[in-house]
């Protein structure tokens, strides 16, 4: 009679087995990746937040301000404009304030060109205006600035 070799009991991995496949520690590593890259691309996507859409508005609401007051210091009537091609809000003092492509402009009360531009709003010497409202909105939020006809007076709202 032969003795049988003896066989060492395998189990159902071989080492080479154990190699393969992912640790929770390389999956975890491999999301945090992921995410990280994630976050970047949403902060450096370009475009217009609400906080810009809001210094927009601000920054157009002081132009106003100043082009009411610069027409009750000069005696001279003052104008502020929108230029199209520029996509810009310009004052007569030489102010300039660009628009964003992806902000909407809606002009109310305006219906007369100056110098190849809408005419926006127009400030005489004793502080009274045309009157004017401007909106400006991005996807579903917006601000308007609204210039008073009798008063001059300039405000925001959010509608």
């Amino acid at each position: 009679m032969r003795a049988e070799p003896a066989t060492q009991p395998t189990s159902r991995m071989s080492s080479t087995d154990r190699k393969s496949g992912f640790t929770l520690i390389e999956v975890m590593a491999v999301m945090l990746i992921i995410a990280l890259i994630g976050s970047l691309v949403v902060t450096i996507t370009p475009g217009s937040g609400r906080a810009k859409l809001k210094a927009l508005t601000l920054q157009t609401a002081a132009l106003l301000r100043r082009e009411r007051l610069g027409a009750i210091m000069t005696g001279q009537n003052r104008q502020v404009s929108l230029d199209e091609e520029r996509r810009a809000v310009v004052g007569d003092g030489g102010d300039l304030i660009p628009v964003p492509p992806d902000i909407a402009i809606d002009v109310l009360g305006a219906n007369e060109s100056w110098s190849g531009r809408l005419l926006l709003a127009r400030f005489h010497p004793d502080g009274a205006s045309s009157g004017a409202v401007l909106r400006f909105s991005r996807e579903g939020a917006g601000y308007e600035v609204r210039v008073n006809w009798y008063t001059g007076g300039v405000t925001v709202v959010s509608p």
